[in-house]
């Protein structure tokens, strides 16, 4: 459980105890004495360490570092029964929760933003990764959190990370970059799926200058369309029941028979116009946001993506 809320990108679980056996430990540290929690843990980790070690020893000649949850009495120990056994291995003072806090803290330092915006179906996403492709410096939120963001954005995607995972892994992704040349995030609310944005840098991309690209409509049907295309249908229909409440029941309907006869087209078109009306809303709201439009043709993607690239250096060269 500890793992999967959050670890280090890259690193392996070797659990030292089950999610019962620490509950035991645990209860028993609060509720009993230390010592004997001590004794018990002692008890169901000795069996272990023999796998531990071959575990560790499969992954050689590779710089090995142990750490556990809070830095203490589980990541020493099989430090120490490791270097014993001959393998060479260190340890990270502090454990899980000093790195975290050091994320906090990397993630709060002020960077040079540009945000690309556009409605549902713009091709944001190709073109952000044809420009890093180009050497700009680009973070894929989206495909960090698994998610493109909509009622249909877990479609074609793996399992969500907790929050907590997306802030490891951008900071990763951050580690790589020069801070002082300009980073270019795609637009996005507080929440990508379930996954929540950490707040000092959604108040930095609000307060970044934002480029909204323009694309015909039918470029953009016609990326959806094959986006979905090969989609189960029941997986449509699930997620335009996520929003029939904010659709007309006619409508709804019409969105649903379409889905059913194929008609992915029509059915795109439909939902644009929900989608577009809320995006229009969302960006009346940025009073204080320095907003830019650049149309595109949304059919010569690297005619687009030129553009861009020329937009972004010219805005920040200003």
């Amino acid at each position: 459980m500890e793992f999967f809320q959050g670890h280090i990108p890259g690193a392996v679980n070797i659990p030292l105890f089950t999610d019962d056996e620490r509950a035991r430990i645990g209860t028993i540290y609060k509720q009993v004495d230390q010592e004997q929690a001590l004794a018990l843990g002692e008890e169901i980790a000795r069996p272990k360490v023999e796998q531990i070690i071959t575990l560790i020893e499969e992954m050689l000649p590779a710089d090995i570092v142990i750490y556990c949850w809070r830095g203490g009495k589980r990541s020493s120990e099989v430090c120490r029964l490791v270097n014993e056994a001959g393998v060479a291995v260190k340890r990270l003072h502090g454990g899980y929760r000093a790195y975290r806090r050091g994320i906090r803290s990397c993630i709060e330092q002020p960077r040079k933003l540009c945000i690309l915006g556009g409605k549902t179906g713009s091709g944001k996403t190709a073109i952000l990764q044809g420009l890093q492709e180009q050497g700009i410096q680009v973070i894929d939120l989206e495909a960090l959190a698994h998610h493109k963001g909509s009622v249909f954005g877990h479609i074609n995607e793996g399992a969500q990370p907790t929050t907590e995972q997306f802030e490891n892994d951008f900071h990763q992704e951050l580690q790589r970059l020069d801070p002082e040349k300009v980073l270019l995030l795609e637009n996005e609310s507080y929440v990508i799926g379930s996954v929540h944005l950490p707040p000092p840098l959604l108040l930095q991309m609000r307060a970044a200058p934002l480029l909204i690209i323009e694309v015909p409509v039918e470029a953009r049907i016609d990326r959806l369309v094959q986006e979905y295309s090969t989609t189960d249908k029941q997986e449509l229909t699930e997620a335009c029941q996520r929003i029939a409440q904010k659709l007309t029941r006619p409508r709804f309907l019409e969105i649903i028979d379409c889905i059913e006869r194929d008609d992915l087209r029509s059915a795109c078109e439909y939902l644009l116009v929900y989608y577009d009306h809320y995006y229009n809303r969302g960006i009346e709201k940025r009073k204080n946001q320095e907003i830019s439009f650049l149309s595109l043709s949304g059919f010569a993607l690297d005619d687009d993506i030129a553009r861009v690239k020329d937009t972004v250096i010219i805005q920040h060269a200003a």
